[in-house]
C-alpha cells in the first residue's frame, strides 16, 4: 500500500503510488509519508522526449476481458497472461533519433538484448518511451489552446484528431533547448546505459491510450478536484464518474522504483520464499511489512535494468508495477529485482522474457485479476519452490487475493497486500495510512471489495500527489 523507499530517500527517483494500496497510477498515501519527492528526479525534458519520438503503443489483448472468468479461476492462467502482458511492455522499439554515438560493439542497445547487427536501430523497452505528467501537460496545453474560445468556456470534449496533434507536436519540440544543447546530449548517449538514461527516472508513466483518455475526460475531472466521499451506483457502461468514461483496453500505467547504483550503494535483497512470506502474512516480520531487507546486492548492468542520466548518477530499476486495461478492472501486475531470480515467483518465466536479454531474467513476478481468490488449488497446478510460495499466500477459495512488491511497497501490513483492494478508495479521502491502520473498517489489510464505483478508474494520479493531473488541467482551464 504505502509507496515507501526500499533504498532510502536519496536512492529513489520520485515519490508517489502509495505502494500495493495506491502503487498503480498515482500517490494514495497521506502526505506524512516515508517517501517524499527526492532531490534527484530527471522527468522526461522535451530534449530528450525529441530524441524518443512518439510513445509507442500498448498493443493490449483485446481478446482478454473475455477470459476473466478463467483468470480469476486460475493462477496458472493469470500469470502467464501477465508474463505476456509484461513482454508486451518491455518489447523493443525504435527511438526517433538514430544519429547517437554509440559504441559499435553495443549490440545491445542497438537491437534490444537478441545479439543482432550493432549497426540495427537503437532501441529501448517500449515503457520507456510512455509518456510522463511533464508530456502530459505539455500537450494537453496545446490541444485546450487550439481549441475555440467557445469550445474552452464549454468545456467540449477534445477530438481524437486534436489529441493526436498535439502528442505529435509534443514529440518534435525541443522546448527551450537550442541546437548545441541538443548536439550536446547526444553526446551523451555513447553506451546502453545513457540510452536507456533518455527516458529519464520519473516514477510514473502512461501508455498513449491512457494519456489521450485523460485529455478527452478533462472536462469530467472536476469532479475529482478534491477528494469525494460518496459510493456513487454506477452507470450501465461506467463505474468512474471523475472520467466520464472508463480507460480504453491500450490504457497502461507503469510505476518504476529506482535504486542509486553510484557511491558503493546496493540494491536490498529480499527473500519470497514460501517460509519467508508465511511469517510476513501472520505478521511474524516486521510487523507484516517487508521491512529493511535479507542482504543488498551490487549487480552489473547485464543483471538489472540501469540507467545513466546527463549528471552521471546511475540508476537500477529495482522494481516495477504495471497496470492494464485489458481486463475491466485492471491487470494487476508487479515485478521486483532478485539475485536469485529463478527460484519461487521467478521458477515460471517465459521465454518471451527471457529473449529480451540479460537484465529482465532477473525479475519475479506475482500479478492478481480479482479481489477473491478463485482458484481452490492453493498451489496453482505449480511444483517446486513457486508452488510452495503460492501455496503461502493463498488463504482459500473466495478468501483475498495477494500480490506485494517488496522493493516498492513499504511500512507496517504491507507484505500482506494486494493491489485492487486499496485502490478502490482512488479519489477518495482514505489514505494508505487509514485503510492500514482500520482492519475492522477494512479487512486484510484492505484486500476486499467494499466498493461499487471505482471514482477514478482506480487511478490515484488524478488527485494524489506527486503525480495530481487534475491540478495540471485545473490550472489550464482556468477554473
Amino acid at each position: 500500500m504505502r509507496s515507501g523507499t526500499a533504498i532510502g530517500v536519496a536512492a529513489i527517483a520520485l515519490a508517489g503510488w502509495g505502494a500495493a494500496c495506491s502503487g498503480f497510477g498515482g500517490g494514495g498515501e497521506s502526505v506524512a509519508r516515508d517517501e517524499s519527492v527526492a532531490r534527484d528526479e530527471n522527468p522526461l525534458r522535451p530534449m530528450e522526449r525529441t530524441m524518443l519520438g512518439p510513445a509507442a503503443p500498448y498493443p493490449a489483448d483485446r481478446g482478454l476481458r473475455a477470459r476473466t472468468t478463467e483468470l480469476d479461476g486460475s493462477i496458472k492462467a493469470r500469470r502467464a497472461a501477465a508474463w505476456e502482458a509484461v513482454a508486451r511492455a518491455l518489447a523493443p522499439v525504435a527511438i526517433a533519433e538514430q544519429a547517437l554515438p554509440l559504441d559499435a560493439g553495443c549490440a545491445d542497445a542497438r537491437d534490444g538484448g537478441d545479439g543482432g547487427d550493432s549497426g540495427a536501430a537503437a532501441k529501448v523497452p517500449a515503457f520507456r518511451t510512455w509518456y510522463g505528467k511533464d508530456d502530459f501537460e505539455r500537450a494537453f496545453a496545446t490541444a485546450f489552446s487550439a481549441m475555440s474560445p467557445e469550445d474552452r468556456e464549454k468545456r467540449r470534449a477534445l477530438g481524437d484528431d486534436a489529441i493526436a496533434a498535439a502528442l505529435a507536436k509534443n514529440a518534435r519540440s525541443r522546448g527551450s533547448a537550442s541546437g548545441s544543447d541538443y548536439a550536446n546530449r547526444l553526446a551523451l548517449v555513447v553506451d546502453g546505459p545513457a540510452l536507456e538514461g533518455i527516458g529519464g527516472n520519473a516514477r510514473v508513466s502512461y501508455s498513449p491510450g491512457a494519456v489521450a483518455h485523460l485529455m478527452k475526460s478533462y472536462a469530467h475531472t472536476r469532479d475529482c478536484r478534491t477528494p469525494r466521499t460518496d459510493d456513487p451506483v454506477p452507470s450501465p457502461t461506467s463505474f468512474a464518474p471523475c472520467l466520464g468514461e472508463e480507460m480504453p483496453p491500450d490504457a497502461a500505467v507503469v510505476k518504476t522504483s529506482w535504486s542509486r547504483a553510484n557511491f558503493g550503494q546496493n540494491v536490498p535483497v529480499y527473500e519470497t520464499s514460501a517460509k519467508a512470506l508465511a511469517g510476513r502474512l501472520r505478521g511474524e516480520v516486521d510487523d507484516g511489512g517487508w521491512g529493511a531487507g535479507t542482504g543488498s546486492a551490487s549487480p552489473a548492468p547485464t543483471e538489472i535494468y540501469t540507467i545513466r542520466l546527463t549528471d552521471r548518477a546511475s540508476y537500477r530499476l529495482a522494481g516495477m508495477h504495471l497496470m492494464t486495461k485489458e481486463l475491466r478492472e485492471w491487470l494487476w501486475i508487479t515485478l521486483w529485482w532478485s539475485p536469485d531470480p529463478d527460484s519461487d515467483f521467478g521458477a515460471d518465466r517465459p521465454e518471451a522474457i527471457r529473449r529480451l536479454g540479460g537484465p529482465w531474467s532477473h525479475y519475479k513476478m506475482c500479478v492478481v485479476t480479482s479481489y477473491e481468490e478463485r482458484d481452490p488449488d492453493p498451489r496453482g497446478g505449480y511444483e517446486g519452490s513457486l508452488g510452495d510460495a503460492l501455496e503461502a499466500v493463498h488463504g482459500g477459495a473466495s478468501a483475498p487475493t495477494w500480490c506485494s512488491n517488496p522493493s516498492i511497497e513499504r511500512g507496517a501490513h504491507n507484505a500482506q497486500t494486494n493491489c485492487i483492494g486499496c485502490h478502490q478508495h482512488a479519489s477518495t479521502d482514505l489514505t494508505s495510512e487509514a485503510i492500514l491502520g482500520n482492519p475492522a473498517r477494512f479487512p486484510s489489510s484492505g484486500r476486499t471489495r467494499l466498493r461499487q464505483s471505482f471514482l477514478s478508474d482506480y487511478l490515484w494520479a488524478l488527485g494524489s500527489p506527486p503525480e495530481q493531473l487534475t491540478e495540471i488541467i485545473r490550472r489550464q482551464i482556468g477554473e
